[in-house]
């Protein structure tokens, strides 16, 4: 069993922290963690705030251009996190006449398709002979 004044040391530190007795090479440590995880919890923070601001421009895009999305496509939107595929939504949606084009239904006119993977060649009209 502890004593009263034990008890009493124990809630006093456990409501402070900075009071727990620790040495230098702990201390070092528990400084050096605590860092990292400000820096990665910054950049996660950064990370979503860019996608938001792709999701909200897209969105905002998508209206100016009369493409109003539906709960379901603004849904879709929202849940994109990945910064390429939201720039190609912005892209396309800036030539798309229709929602399903520029959230990657279909092609606009006169796009150009994705490259063929290398050693993936098409067969010239001589060899097709």
């Amino acid at each position: 069993m502890l004593s009263e004044r034990m008890l009493e040391l124990l809630r006093e530190a456990s409501m402070n922290p900075d009071k727990i007795p620790e040495t230098p090479a702990a201390r070092k440590l528990r400084l050096f963690l605590e860092a990292q995880g400000r820096k990665k919890g910054r950049a996660e923070g950064e990370a979503k705030g860019r996608a938001e601001g792709r999701q909200d421009a897209l969105i905002t895009l998508l209206r100016a251009r009369g493409l109003s999305p539906s709960q379901d496509d603004e849904a879709r939107i929202r849940a994109c996190a990945d910064a390429a595929k939201l720039d190609r939504w912005i892209a396309r949606a800036a030539t798309a006449t229709t929602l399903r084009e520029a959230l990657g239904g279909t092609r606009p006119p006169g796009a150009r398709a994705r490259p063929r993977a290398p050693g993936r060649s098409r067969p010239t009209p001589a060899s097709r002979s």
